[in-house]
């Protein structure tokens, strides 16, 4: 299993969230929220200007310092649950 941060994938890769590590304890709130959680599988749907993930049917967009701080392993190819 390797882990990586949401910035090292590409548009259309999946992955599952591993830990979220935030300086900022108000934007980590928000991200539990949204259902930004260890175990929850993402996507991503884009990378410029911002990240956009997409998590079952909601998509949030993240600039670089918060995208950084989300830890992943990718899924494999075909693998998605």
């Amino acid at each position: 299993m390797i882990e990586e941060s949401v910035i090292m994938l590409r548009a259309g890769e999946t992955a599952r969230i591993i830990a979220i590590s935030s300086l900022d304890y108000s934007n980590m709130k928000k991200l539990t929220v949204f259902g930004l959680l260890p175990g929850v599988e993402i996507e991503v749907v884009q990378t410029t200007p911002v990240y956009v993930i997409r998590i079952d049917n909601t998509e949030l967009a993240l600039d670089r310092e918060t995208a950084a701080g989300i830890l992943v392993t990718k899924s494999l190819p075909g693998r998605r649950k």
